[in-house]
């Protein structure tokens, strides 16, 4: 199975449940998975960057194959660079419409906070 995790939020608390979403569901021995995409749009893409408290979290993830990206759009109406994001992290031209994307192919979708 395929998953994508959907996270937008801007506070702290509410990215590393996000964060701690994705691990649990790697960590479950009972779900077979082929490959697991966070991405990030709206104020979470703050989150991705390479300062962020979160970085370790997302560097962790990426070494587990979780697939990390961003939405352009909401990197340019924050004015961050996409050279400031943790080094692994993706960036996709609209957010919503790489969600579009995936689950027009079948993954499954979970909204993380």
């Amino acid at each position: 199975m395929n998953v994508v995790f959907h996270v937008s939020s801007g506070t702290e608390p509410e990215v590393r449940h996000a964060l701690a979403n994705v691990s649990n569901l790697l960590d479950d021995e009972t779900v077979e998975t082929e490959s697991v995409t966070l991405l990030a749009n709206g104020d979470a893409v703050s989150y991705f960057l390479g300062e962020s408290p979160v970085a370790d979290r997302i560097e962790s993830l990426l070494g587990d194959g979780v697939r990390c990206r961003v939405c352009q759009n909401s990197l340019d109406t924050r004015a961050v660079d996409a050279a400031s994001l943790v080094e692994g992290v993706e960036v996709v031209p609209s957010g919503v419409g790489e969600l579009v994307k995936r689950q027009a192919s079948g993954n499954a979708y979970l909204k993380v906070p």
